[in-house]
């Protein structure tokens, strides 16, 4: 077993460097792509991915339909928790729409890929994602299209953040070439051009996931706050950085989470002290849960937490750490789970 094991492995390193009988190596991307569908098929053993350990964590290549169909890919759709039939408000349109625009506005930021091969990646994802997605449903209970169906938002807010998963966990590269439209005008078709694309150096690979979050939340949040801000609805206001009391920043979270029911995107919802500040006065060391019954993203949360993708779809979490930074706090640690039909934030300040 161990001799057999170790002429595979020669056999690979040999194709590695473009000397195997029967492949045709001649360069470094091919080299690349060899290695990457090697390292992304779930079904090799692990020991293969020993041949060149830095070879997975490339850059990512764009996807293909091959990747999507995989016996890799067809397993995990197999195993992962199947959609719930659960009744569940219509989102509304515009608020809908925020949640997706963020995410893709801050990806698109960040510079970590060129947009048209995440159109194209996204694309193919959701291709093969939908069918066995409405399968497991059952006819007639998606809208396709339609992000005020739950369980079409659901899929397509999966199918997104599976997307920015697979570039975020891949070294993206800080400089890349892009086609980019030029628009001629109405009657004339868009001209593409290429154009270099250059991070800003100070955002590195090991701050990207974080950078997300925080963006993305920050968007969501200016534009709850732009929308609700001179109304009823909107959320108590304090001077930023105030730092204001428990009491204070549990009725914030509150209001938000009311924010979130009021554009249809759980049914229900609470948020509590879970842990009491360590500084009377203030929030400093509180630990707050925020809870929802039955999210649009019930199962597309719980997906994602089964393929342990580091970038969850919590939208909800995302806007109130954004929040408990706009009120002076730091949020020192933070977690998501899924007990039923619930969603359950955590969040500790500082």
């Amino acid at each position: 077993m161990k001799k057999g094991l170790s002429r595979l492995l020669v056999l690979l390193l040999l194709c590695y460097f473009g000397v195997c009988c029967g492949y045709s190596i001649p360069g470094r991307q091919n080299r690349r792509h060899f290695l990457f569908q090697l390292t992304s098929n779930a079904a090799l053993p692990g020991a293969l991915l020993l041949v060149n350990p830095q070879a997975a964590q490339a850059a990512a290549a764009p996807i293909t339909l091959g990747e999507t169909q995989n016996l890799g890919a067809q397993t995990l759709r197999k195993l992962r928790p199947k959609p719930p039939r659960i009744l569940r408000q219509k989102l509304n349109l515009d608020f809908a729409v925020l949640l997706m625009r963020s995410s893709y506005a801050v990806t698109d930021e960040l510079d970590i890929v060129p947009m048209d091969q995440f159109q194209r990646d996204f694309f193919l994802i959701r291709s093969a994602e939908y069918e066995p997605y409405v399968n497991d449903l059952g006819p007639g209970l998606v809208s396709q299209g339609d992000l005020t169906d739950p369980y079409y938002f659901d899929f397509i807010s999966f199918a997104q953040y599976m997307t920015i998963n697979r570039i975020l966990t891949n070294d993206p590269p800080m400089v890349f070439e892009e086609q980019q439209a030029i628009n001629k005008g109405d009657d004339v078709p868009n001209e593409f051009v290429k154009v270099i694309v250059r991070r800003d150096p100070t955002i590195t690979n090991d701050r990207l996931l974080s950078e997300h979050n925080e963006r993305v939340g920050k968007k969501i949040l200016d534009r709850l706050n732009e929308i609700f801000g001179d109304s009823p609805s909107s959320l108590p206001k304090f001077p930023s950085g105030s730092r204001p009391g428990a009491d204070e920043v549990l009725a914030s979270f509150s209001q938000l989470i009311k924010l979130f029911l009021i554009n249809g995107y759980a049914f229900d919802g609470v948020a509590e002290v879970k842990k009491a500040s360590t500084i009377p006065g203030t929030a400093s060391g509180a630990t707050f849960s925020l809870t929802l019954q039955s999210p649009a993203t019930l199962w597309g949360g719980k997906a994602l937490a089964f393929q342990k993708s580091p970038l969850p779809n919590d939208y909800l979490l995302k806007t109130s750490i954004a929040l408990a930074q706009d009120l002076g706090y730091r949020v020192v640690s933070s977690s998501l789970k899924y007990e039923g039909n619930s969603e359950i934030s955590l969040l500790t300040l500082q």
